[in-house]
């Protein structure tokens, strides 16, 4: 389930869409003190993956996710953006993003999490209810529920 995971900090409409390395930065800020890994580690750890392969898909879904060494607790947060962030030149700007930043040392439960928010994703009614969500508070609770449904 995520919502022992999912931070509701991190769960925002945000109108405009910042440019993509103001979005990482802002991201790191927002994580670093719960995760427990400083500002720059986990920045480098997004780009990082990011160079590794696409992020995003046709859907304009995107996982914006990093496995590091030492994270004391695995995060999830999710970010409307109705104008779209281009995270890849392989798939159109994302409106959704998913965050997920996990410990290595428990791999199993980040790609078990990617898995799970990519079911919940690719249902085009969730992807619907998630871009009418005016507030953080909305988001959340058609986040939560689209969980549920997909338990």
């Amino acid at each position: 389930m995520l919502s022992e995971f999912l931070n509701p900090n991190l769960v925002q409409r945000l109108d405009p869409s910042p440019d993509l390395n103001a979005f990482i930065r802002f991201i790191c800020q927002e994580v670093s003190a719960d995760v427990g890994l400083a500002e720059t580690t986990l920045e480098q750890a997004f780009l990082a993956r990011m160079r590794g392969g696409a992020v995003s898909t046709p859907e304009g879904v995107a996982f914006l996710h990093a496995v590091v060494v030492g994270v004391k607790k695995t995060i999830v947060g999710c970010y409307i953006m109705p104008k779209g962030l281009l995270l890849d030149y392989t798939n159109p700007p994302a409106d959704i993003i998913f965050i997920l930043v996990g410990n290595s040392d428990t791999p199993w439960q980040h790609v078990r999490l990617l898995a799970r928010l990519s079911r919940i994703a690719s249902n085009a009614e969730a992807r619907a209810s998630f871009k009418a969500a005016t507030t953080g508070a909305d988001l959340l609770k058609a986040l939560l529920h689209e969980d549920k449904r997909h338990g």
